[in-house]
């Protein structure tokens, strides 16, 4: 599970004062992440190059924005494993050929947080990756829904910021996969070589066509379930749905953090949320 990060102090939890803090300029790492139990709590940053001398000068690169940031909870620096990552390609001509990895992983020692603190910010980091992940695929008014959830700073109103996810949830084409029974309703869109496409219902027939036009289109998704725990706030219950065994499927692939990419065409096709 993990949420990109941009240029701006981010909030898992404005209301208990957990936020992604930014330290100094620059270009912030590239994401935060987690294990889908909801520990290990990563900041990583990875970098490429061609440089004939090795990945030393990435690597310092990449250590220098991991460092750019820290997971604070009520002012408290949260303790969190610092990755990066640098690779110097190898080239079959005009190159070196020996292709080289560094990897930098400390561990960088907070201070204690209270446990309804860790779990507002593991949930905090679900909520923005369920949010980034659907809202291209057509679901703007669910993914502005779990943003508030994050960015509401009164308990008071917190209840119908709450009551509004929900009901945007309800309300949300739900998306089944026939033939298979390997996974439930899932919320998101069908992807294409093209794009996503959201502005129209796509009826299996509609998906056939598309693979027949080599368009390769997926659907991508969250499961509908695990999107009602994170706005409900219950930690036990996404553990329990994250961890839990997959029944394997020839074709779905699941992300292990509640998602799942689903081929399309040649008789494979999603009912009811395209």
């Amino acid at each position: 599970m993990f949420a990109h990060l941009g240029s701006q102090t981010i909030d898992l939890d404005r209301r208990r004062k957990v936020k992604i803090k930014r330290l100094s300029r620059g270009d912030l790492p590239d994401w935060i992440a987690c294990a889908s139990d909801l520990s290990s709590l990563t900041v990583a940053e990875a970098k490429g190059c061609h440089d004939p001398g090795g990945p030393a000068k990435a690597l310092t690169r990449a250590w220098a924005q991991a460092g750019r940031i820290d997971v604070t909870a009520q002012g408290r620096k949260v303790t969190v494993k610092r990755i990066a990552i640098a690779t110097r390609w190898g080239m079959a001509v005009a190159g070196p050929a020996n292709a080289h990895l560094s990897v930098k992983d400390p561990l960088d020692e907070g201070e204690p947080i209270e446990p309804h603190e860790k779990d507002a910010l593991f949930i905090g980091m679900l909520r923005l990756h369920i949010a980034n992940l659907i809202r291209p695929l057509g679901h703007a008014e669910l993914a502005g829904a779990l943003y508030r959830l994050t960015q509401q700073p009164f308990a008071r109103r917190l209840q119908g910021d709450l009551d509004l996810a929900r009901a945007t949830l309800d309300a949300a084409p739900v998306g089944e996969v026939d033939k298979t029974a390997a996974m439930g309703g899932l919320v998101g869109g069908i992807v294409t070589r093209a794009g996503p496409v959201t502005d129209a219902d796509v009826t299996p027939g509609d998906q056939e066509s598309l693979a027949r036009l080599n368009l390769r289109p997926v659907f991508v998704g969250v499961e509908r379930e695990l999107i009602r725990a994170a706005i409900d706030a219950d930690p036990q219950a996404v553990r329990t749905r994250l961890t839990q065994s997959v029944r394997p499927d020839d074709f779905a692939r699941p992300d292990r953090a509640g998602g799942w990419i689903v081929p399309l065409g040649e008789g494979r096709h999603i009912i009811g949320g395209a």
